[in-house]
C-alpha cells in the first residue's frame, strides 16, 4: 500500500519518516505509524553474482540503465531520460523488463526515444532473463535511474546490492520516496535529487565529469556492505519494532486511545 485505503476498516498504516512525512497524517483516513527505520527491509538468500567494476572504467561514456517495470516508465519518465541522453553526448541507456520480451513493446520504447530526438544505437533493450542473468545486467550499468512517480523498490534494492548507485528525487507522494527512504538508510544522500529536474542535472553532471568513473568505482566496492550494514537489512530490529507496536496495539486503552502516536 503507498497511500491511504480510504476505508474505515483499516486501523493503522505502517511506514516510516521518509514516506510519510510530519504533518501528513490528515491525508489517511488510518493513524500512522512510523517505524524507525526503513519500511523496506529485506534480506538476500537468494544466489547473486559477484560486484564487478562499473562498464564506464573501459567505455569513454557513461551508461544509465533501469530495469523497473514497464508500467513504471510514464512519459514524464521518458522526457526525463531523454532530456539525459541528449544533454550528456555519447551516454547510453540499458532497459531491461517483461514486457520487453516482445518485439512490438521493443518497439515502441524505441519509437519513443526516437519521437524525443533520441537515436536507436543508444538504447538497449533486453527482455526476461533467470534472476542471477538478470541481475547481471546489473554489469553493464553505471549509474540506474529511477522512475516516477512509481518508484522502483525490489530493483532499487537490487541495484544498491550490486553495487549500482540508483538516482531518485525527493517526490510529493510516497510512491515517489521509496527510493530515496533506501538511498538515505543506505547513505547514499547525494544521488536523491531534489526534484524531477535536479535529477537530470545530477545525471548529466555525472555524465560529463571525467572524476565520475574512479569515484563509481571506488563506491561500487563497498555499496554492498554499506546495504548490509544498513537498516534496510536489519530484518530483526524490523521484526523487534513491529513486535512492540503490535503489543502496544493491543493494550488500547478502554477508552479506545491508543497508546502508541508514532
Amino acid at each position: 500500500m503507498y497511500a491511504t485505503s480510504g476505508l474505515p476498516g483499516f486501523d493503522y498504516i505502517i511506514g516510516d519518516d521518509e514516506v510519510i512525512r510530519p504533518g501528513e497524517e490528515p491525508f489517511f483516513t488510518e493513524k500512522v505509524f512510523r517505524l524507525p527505520a526503513s519500511y523496506l527491509t529485506f534480506q538476500v538468500d537468494y544466489p547473486v553474482p559477484p560486484v564487478v567494476p562499473p562498464p564506464c572504467l573501459g567505455n569513454a561514456y557513461l551508461t544509465f540503465g533501469s530495469l523497473v517495470s514497464q508500467y513504471k516508465i510514464t512519459p514524464p519518465v521518458l522526457d526525463a531520460w531523454a532530456n539525459i541522453l541528449k544533454r550528456a553526448e555519447g551516454t547510453r541507456l540499458w532497459l531491461a523488463n517483461t514486457a520487453l520480451r516482445s518485439i512490438h513493446n521493443r518497439r515502441y520504447v524505441a519509437d519513443q526515444f526516437t519521437h524525443r530526438g533520441v537515436e536507436s544505437d543508444s538504447i538497449t533493450l533486453c527482455g526476461p532473463a533467470d534472476h542471477v542473468t538478470f541481475l547481471k545486467y546489473y554489469n553493464r550499468i553505471d549509474v540506474a535511474l529511477d522512475a516516477f512517480p512509481y518508484n522502483g523498490g525490489t530493483t532499487t534494492k537490487e541495484a544498491i546490492w550490486q553495487g549500482v548507485p540508483v538516482l531518485t528525487f525527493d517526490g510529493d507522494r510516497w510512491a515517489s520516496r521509496t527510493s530515496q527512504s533506501l538511498l538515505r538508510r543506505t547513505h547514499l544522500d547525494e544521488f536523491v535529487a531534489e526534484d524531477v529536474q535536479g535529477m537530470v542535472d545530477l545525471a548529466i553532471r555525472l555524465a560529463r565529469s571525467p572524476d565520475t568513473p574512479q569515484q563509481l568505482a571506488d563506491l561500487r566496492r563497498h555499496m554492498r556492505l554499506y546495504l548490509q550494514a544498513s537498516s534496510a537489512c536489519d530484518t530483526a530490529a524490523l521484526a523487534r519494532s513491529l513486535e512492540q507496536f503490535y503489543t502496544e496495539v493491543l493494550s488500547i486503552r478502554p477508552n479506545g486511545q491508543c497508546p502508541v502516536t508514532g
